[in-house]
């Protein structure tokens, strides 16, 4: 297993970050990279214990696919007694997951 970092040909990475349960997730997310995002998300959040935070701060796009993969995890975790929640996110990225109402299933916290 890949430890340090997967990054996919339509320009996604997905790496650990700077703490325990910290994934980073950027570049862009459709859905003909979802099912490698998915599978490498999936993956990694599994590897560990307790919450997984998101950091997708340097996330540029995502699609309806990509906040599917999302909810998915989030039922993955949820069904294991765990969480996953965001703590940054990019701007474009935020708007969409406030438009939808996902924002607050990830404790992505509402912007002013």
């Amino acid at each position: 297993m890949q430890d340090k970092q997967e990054s996919g040909a339509a320009g996604w990475r997905l790496e650990k970050g700077d703490g325990p349960g910290v994934l980073v997730l950027s570049g862009e997310i459709d859905f003909s990279v979802a099912p490698a995002v998915r599978e490498r998300l999936t993956e990694m959040a599994e590897a560990g214990g307790g919450e997984i935070v998101l950091d997708m701060g340097e996330l540029t796009y995502i699609d309806s696919s990509g906040l599917a993969l999302l909810l998915e995890l989030r039922k993955l975790l949820q069904e294991k007694g765990r969480t996953v929640r965001i703590r940054a996110i990019a701007p474009q990225v935020r708007k969409l997951m406030q438009l939808t109402q996902i924002g607050e299933l990830f404790g992505m916290p509402e912007q002013g």
